[in-house]
């Protein structure tokens, strides 16, 4: 029989107060077994459920009138830290522990079709890496206009985090706007606009990929175009299978640079491809370039292979950079092992041994690098 809907009431009341502080698993134990006694209907209790959510976030809002909270859509933070130690064969290089990125991330959603992000160097000299906005019309269609990276390279859009290993390879620091580029280290970075997405769906994943962007070509982090000629960048990505990707891209802008510095051609042109399947990942990439009168090129290939699945994976890289095509006998020549230890999704320690060798003088300058990596 049930209740009295006054002693019903007032039991319901009493429950609510005094079990206030617990946990919302606790709660919904406890109106659970009201419904079995008979003393709530569910009705009764799905209404219990809706006042409680209502109140709770009256509470939130009160305490944070612009709805905005850490790990939300609104306001997400992450960060990055990588503790770096380099061993040097070359006589006259310091073996030393240095600190080779610590970033912050600060990006969220401003609507279900709009989002920013600002992204932050601190290791070093403090850089404003990325800052942007993307509005997105639908899958096909996106707008990006701000600092954020070129759509150029494979190994280059890669996360720093999410490398195989600690370094880029020589051909993408030389020709993606990074440590060995004529414009100098810019890391993958340049002020502009693009357009992207994605499109013909097929199997629930789509074949295409496309972005196409105008930069100033003068870099990240920089107050003014150093030139009145705008660089055009684009780049396609055909995804024939699921976890096969094929992508060809090209550059075509005008750098200052050079000693004396002026304004020369800065071409770029290149391939690239992804293949993973079960722990096994294969991946290589082939770019060209043209500083000025210095035409450029070179490729490398690489496998990983996780022996212990998330943990403990293995890695290899053959590397080759010829830094100028009419030289004959300067193409330099890096073979790579490494180990990565992943102790959890946060966390992991790379250790890779790089052979260098260049094609006429070999000089003894091999390296043995270690880092500490962790995220949040």
């Amino acid at each position: 029989m049930k209740l009295p809907y006054v002693i019903r009431t007032v039991l319901l009341l009493s429950i609510l107060f005094t079990t206030i502080t617990s946990q919302a698993q606790q709660n919904e134990d406890l109106l659970n077994i009201l419904i079995k006694k008979n003393v709530l209907s569910q009705q009764e209790a799905d209404s219990i459920r809706a006042d409680q959510a209502i109140k709770e976030q009256a509470k939130k809002d009160k305490a944070n009138q612009h709805n905005i909270t850490i790990g939300t859509r609104a306001l997400q933070i992450s960060g990055l830290v990588q503790t770096e130690y380099q061993g040097f064969q070359q006589s006259g290089f310091n073996n030393s522990f240095s600190l080779h990125r610590a970033r912050l991330d600060v990006k969220g959603d401003i609507n279900d079709n709009w989002n920013y992000e600002v992204y932050t160097e601190f290791a070093g000299t403090t850089k404003l890496l990325d800052a942007y906005t993307t509005y997105k019309i639908a899958d096909y269609l996106k707008f990006t206009a701000g600092q954020f990276k070129v759509p150029f390279s494979l190994e280059s859009l890669i996360s720093d985090s999410q490398l195989d290993f600690i370094d880029r390879s020589q051909v993408v620091n030389a020709l993606a706007g990074r440590s060995a580029d004529v414009i100098g280290n810019q890391n993958g970075r340049d002020i502009g606009i693009q357009i992207g997405g994605s499109f013909a769906k097929l199997n629930e994943h789509y074949l295409f990929d496309y972005t196409f962007g105008v930069f100033n070509g003068a870099g990240y982090d920089v107050t003014a175009d150093n030139n009145s000629r705008k660089d055009i960048v684009g780049r396609l990505t055909v995804h024939p299978i699921k976890n096969l990707d094929i992508s060809g891209n090209f550059y075509n802008g005008v750098g200052f640079y050079g000693t004396p510095a002026k304004n020369q051609k800065r071409n770029r042109g290149g391939f690239d491809a992804r293949y993973v399947i079960g722990g096994l990942a294969i991946q290589a990439e082939y770019d060209k370039g043209t500083d000025g009168a210095i035409k450029r090129d070179g490729w490398f290939g690489q496998a990983t292979y996780f022996v212990i699945p998330k943990r403990l994976q293995l890695a290899a890289k053959y590397d080759t950079y010829d830094p100028n095509k009419i030289v004959k006998t300067d193409r330099t020549n890096y073979y790579t092992g490494g180990v990565n230890y992943y102790f959890n999704n946060w966390a992991r320690i790379t250790l890779d041994y790089i052979d260098r060798r260049e094609e006429i003088t070999q000089v003894k300058n091999n390296i043995i690098e270690t880092q500490l990596q962790l995220t949040f």
